[in-house]
């Protein structure tokens, strides 16, 4: 996963800080820096709401009317927000003093680097993992907010020097464009979204240093196994086998850590993960027969070195996870162990039918041709997913926790009923991808 959120969380507060705060926010003479976090502010605001919510052809074209910002709220701020904002010529305010000066400095920089960082994690994320139809509105929220809180640092400023006349009435129409935006997507429920993926080849093994980074070591173990640009058969073999020590350690550590209550339910579901380790065992024997030209994508193998390290001392000591927190760890891996069997099987199948892999020709010695549809891999990988698919059926449903960080609707502004239209799916379309 990507730290948009954390980015996005950081840019809303540093806009909450400086909105708070004016006199010091209009003390700032570094004209080229309050410039450029101004431009990269509105670039940020941009950049979202036209991945979120592209200008379709009945959204608004020619200068804004007070009836499209009642019919369109959200087609006016984008076509509000395709220009950049004027450029501003400041001064420092009389009897400024210099500490204040260079505290309002330091605090456009910090802006200006929190809405580039924000911008690039957006831009750079996978865009099939950005929300849309109704899952947009959250983010178009976020992005009305900003606008919003923008224009209100513009405001000051012209309040605080002279600026040009465009500049005014552009922070006083974006101001109320975002401000109907806002109330306008806030008018419904505002749903949690997944986080945002990084684009599939910007994807790196990360560290697994203890049982409580397992989950997430073999979530993202998963994702590299399915994003992976080629992956031998041997590899895939090797992967598989290593794997089915994970499980094999999981259901050591299940059975040694149980209480007397769930001891019979955990014996049989740890007895089924070994079983689920012997059909990828039939996975790895049909692999041996098979081979491809490609060369390996080395961040699957070097994530499951990083889980294998993590999961050495269980391993080793299954009473180690006795402790709630370790408990929760161990019950929380269950679920992405069993997922990377079906990565496994979606990226194995999808070699199979693109032809990268080969078995040898029945005919002709020495001679390699595309593997069949009768060929023994078929059946392995349909029942090694088939197992996982089970157990994952007598899991629990995952726990959907909160968001971890307040989101800049919630940040800039107080929640907001709006007694007018309720908003459509249909004023949102899918990102142009």
């Amino acid at each position: 996963m990507t730290t948009f959120d954390a980015d996005l969380h950081r840019l809303a507060t540093q806009l909450a800080t400086m909105a708070a705060a004016p006199a010091i926010t209009t003390a700032a003479d570094d004209t080229d820096l309050v410039n450029r976090a101004r431009r990269t502010l509105r670039n940020c605001c941009r950049k979202m709401l036209t991945d979120l919510a592209p200008l379709g052809p009945i959204d608004v074209g020619g200068p804004v009317r007070l009836a499209d910002l009642a019919l369109n709220p959200v087609g006016v701020l984008h076509t509000l927000l395709h220009r950049d904002p004027g450029p501003l010529t400041l001064s420092p305010p009389a009897r400024t003093a210099a500490d204040v000066t260079e505290t309002a400095n330091d605090h456009w920089k910090r802006l200006g680097d929190a809405a580039e960082i924000v911008t690039h994690e957006w831009a750079s994320s996978d865009p099939t993992s950005r929300p849309t139809g109704e899952q947009a509105w959250t983010r178009i929220a976020d992005v009305a907010a900003l606008a919003q809180a923008a224009a209100s640092l513009d405001r000051a400023l012209v309040e605080a020097d002279t600026a040009p006349p465009r500049v005014l009435g552009d922070s006083v129409e974006i101001g109320l464009a975002a401000e109907h935006t806002r109330r306008y997507a806030t008018s419904g429920p505002l749903p949690q979204h997944e986080p945002l993926r990084p684009e599939p080849h910007r994807l790196v093994p990360t560290p697994v240093q203890q049982l409580g980074d397992v989950p997430a070591g073999l979530t993202h173990l998963a994702a590299l196994v399915t994003t992976a640009k080629h992956l031998r058969p041997d590899m895939i073999g090797a992967l598989v086998t290593t794997h089915a020590r994970t499980l094999d350690t999981l259901a050591a550590a299940l059975t040694a850590t149980s209480p007397p209550a769930h001891r019979a339910g955990r014996r049989r579901f740890s007895a089924a993960l070994r079983g689920h380790g012997q059909s990828l065992a039939t996975v790895r024997l049909a692999c041996r027969s098979l081979i491809s030209l490609d060369p390996d994508d080395p961040r699957p193998a070097a994530q499951m070195r990083e889980i294998r390290t993590a999961l050495r001392p269980l391993a080793e000591r299954p009473d180690l996870a006795s402790d709630a927190d370790q408990q929760k760890a161990l019950l929380a891996a269950l679920r992405p162990a069993l997922a990377v069997t079906l990565a496994v099987n979606a990226t194995a199948s999808s070699h199979l039918r693109s032809g990268r892999w080969y078995m040898p020709d029945d005919v002709q010695v020495l001679r390699w041709a595309k593997v069949s549809n009768d060929h023994p891999i078929n059946d392995a990988l349909d029942l090694a997913a088939a197992h996982a698919r089970a157990l994952i059926s007598q899991l629990p449903p995952p726990h959907l926790s909160g968001p971890q960080y307040r989101r800049p609707h919630e940040i800039l502004a107080p929640p907001v009923i709006h007694d007018g239209q309720p908003r459509s799916s249909q004023t949102t379309v899918s990102p142009a991808l």
